[in-house]
């Protein structure tokens, strides 16, 4: 299990995959609150003047940054469920493709336009080590 998450190749700008990912996640749609999934990594090697980029679940965000979290096997589908389905939108490529199943039915997409109506609860800020609530 790679804890960098899937390496992509991006189509769209950085910022568009970014904000889609914020849009994707577990909803409580009573409450209209949205935990997103996964986010998306940046690695520079300055050695190679090169750019890497990973989506990546949040948990495994966590554990990189040596906070107990606990990935498990569902959270590894969800991650590749979130990529599969942002490729599918044209937003990026998957480079190391994984033989997973996808799991769509746990996907919940926020349409761009009803954001502003939801509270959006990271448990993830990249640049940051302490939870998020």
């Amino acid at each position: 299990m790679n804890n960098l998450g899937i390496k992509v190749k991006l189509i769209e700008h950085f910022s568009i995959v970014r904000e889609s990912l914020d849009r994707i996640g577990l909803a409580n749609k009573e409450k209209k609150t949205l935990i997103p999934l996964c986010y998306i990594l940046h690695k520079t090697s300055w050695e190679k003047n090169d750019s890497e980029y990973y989506i990546i679940h949040y948990k495994n965000l966590k554990k990189m940054d040596g906070e107990l979290a606990y990935f498990t096997k569902e959270d590894e589908v969800k991650e590749y469920s979130i990529t599969k389905l942002l490729e599918a939108w044209g937003l990026i490529e998957i480079i190391d493709e994984k033989e997973l199943p996808e799991d769509k039915t746990f996907v919940f997409v926020l349409p761009f336009k009803e954001k502003e109506e939801w509270e959006i609860k990271h448990k993830y800020k990249i640049g940051q080590n302490k939870d998020v609530e």
